[in-house]
């Protein structure tokens, strides 16, 4: 049997490229190497960049803007590589925080309120955006960047006075700023994956987040001991299936594929869905692997998954290659 020539793609030019560099060397670690030729593709930070050729697959390890956003999926699309992960408009959607929140809304999901602004917005606004939060949001608020990911730029805002600095570290990352509810309750996210033999998405054991810092920021994500991951969550069975729920309709609503992490909050009586990540980070630290591993599924067998289900996607499913 010929080997499935397997791209791995990481790098690119997201703030997150550092997350991304773990997570493929860590996919090309799983690779079998009598089952798959394993390709490592870091893609630039800048420059131009074409997909090399004679690739089966292309496991898409890019996180955040230009790697989960569309762009690498139309890149791949156009080449006719077959390629893990959701579609061109579900991860374009997806990434965009603000409308995917319609779409979930209109879908029955809950979602925070909030408050978008731009920069234009924002100086016609001047001192009346902080008046316009505490009486529709209240402090302490959260402020974020509406089209990044691993919560980058996001700032927990207690008192006016601490708008006008978040506000400039969530626009140095985009146009569009969202400011939301600060939320409490019990953090965690769901992972979700496509299996054939229920015809569709299945949930993951829900996964307890416990950061020791005041919030799940990026170093509590990617730092070791920097957050307790508890999972499964320490949650009664109907908070875990409300919460599973939950995520599996915001899942279905962006119209994912494959694989997704949904991030959300479990309170006393409902669930609040923040977002939904289309790419999760695959570093020995993050979330999808854990939750996977609690449903018995060990990384090699995760990775095998994608690549069967993109390949099953493509109509391309060569003999032999089966999910583990």
């Amino acid at each position: 049997m010929n080997r499935l020539r397997v791209g791995v793609l990481m790098g690119g030019r997201s703030p997150e490229r550092e997350v991304s560099l773990r997570s493929g060397a860590c996919v090309l670690e799983a690779l079998e190497g009598s089952r798959y030729e394993a390709v490592p593709v870091e893609i630039p930070r800048a420059g131009p960049w074409v997909p090399p050729d004679g690739l089966d697959v292309a496991f898409i390890a890019l996180h955040g803007p230009y790697g989960e956003d569309g762009t690498i999926q139309g890149v791949l699309e156009f080449a006719g590589i077959p390629y893990t992960g959701s579609g061109v408009l579900a991860s374009a959607l997806a990434m965009d925080k603000r409308r995917a929140r319609y779409v979930m809304a209109s879908n029955g999901v809950p979602v925070p309120a909030s408050l978008a602004v731009d920069r234009e917005a924002l100086a016609a606004r001047g001192g009346g955006l902080a008046r316009e939060i505490e009486q529709t949001l209240g402090f302490p608020c959260v402020v974020k960047p509406n089209a990044q990911g691993s919560s980058i730029g996001v700032s927990i805002v207690r008192a006016p006075a601490e708008l006008p600095r978040a506000l400039e570290a969530a626009f140095a990352l985009g146009d569009l700023v969202l400011v939301e509810e600060y939320l409490t309750g019990v953090e965690a996210t769901c992972g979700i994956l496509d299996d054939p033999d229920v015809g569709g998405p299945v949930a993951l054991p829900l996964v307890e987040i416990v950061p020791a810092r005041e919030f799940f920021d990026y170093e509590a994500k990617y730092t070791p001991g920097a957050a307790e991951e508890i999972c499964p969550a320490r949650l009664p069975p109907a908070a875990v299936w409300r919460a599973q729920a939950a995520a599996l309709r915001a899942y279905r609503a962006l119209g994912c594929a494959d694989v997704a992490r949904v991030d959300l909050f479990v309170r006393e009586a409902d669930v609040v869905v923040l977002e939904v990540n289309t790419i999760p980070g695959l570093t020995r630290e993050s979330l999808l692997p854990k939750a996977a591993r609690a449903a018995g599924i060990e990384f090699p067998s995760l990775v095998d998954r994608l690549i069967t289900a993109a390949l099953r996607r493509a109509g391309r499913l060569a003999e032999g290659v089966r999910i583990a």
